[in-house]
């Protein structure tokens, strides 16, 4: 549980330093669309060898999804770990609050990690 979290924690904080770097240097976030797993268009040089194309350590696999609407609200810009290609994200509420508690506050239904679309869990990097 606990090394699981700490794994997916740390990619996030990568994965967020690199879209914010992006941002920097180009003025706005990359476009979305892309299909889970999948670089970002024109992330491939930030993101570069990271564990965004492999399934995470708590299933599924990670998504870019700007203007992205997630159980009523819409965010500028936010991380989704989505089931895709026979990978299901995990359903284990303790697990997912474990990793909420690492990068949040602890609460799945607020801040800045929370269950989103499906359930799916969401980094927001912009509200």
């Amino acid at each position: 549980l606990e090394a699981r979290s700490v794994a997916v924690a740390n990619e996030l904080r990568v994965f967020s330093g690199a879209f914010q770097n992006y941002a920097h240097e180009r003025g706005d976030w990359p476009p979305g669309n892309g299909a889970p797993g999948t670089f970002p268009a024109g992330m491939e040089g930030y993101l570069g060898p990271t564990a965004w194309q492999r399934v995470t350590p708590i299933g599924g696999l990670y998504t870019w999804d700007p203007n992205s609407m997630q159980q009523g609200e819409r965010y500028r810009a936010v991380i989704v770990i989505a089931s895709a290609s026979g990978h299901s994200v995990t359903t284990d509420l303790a697990q997912l609050l474990d990793l909420d508690r690492r990068v949040d506050d602890g609460d799945l239904a607020t801040g800045n990690f929370r269950l989103g679309f499906r359930n799916y869990p969401v980094f927001v990097l912009e509200h």
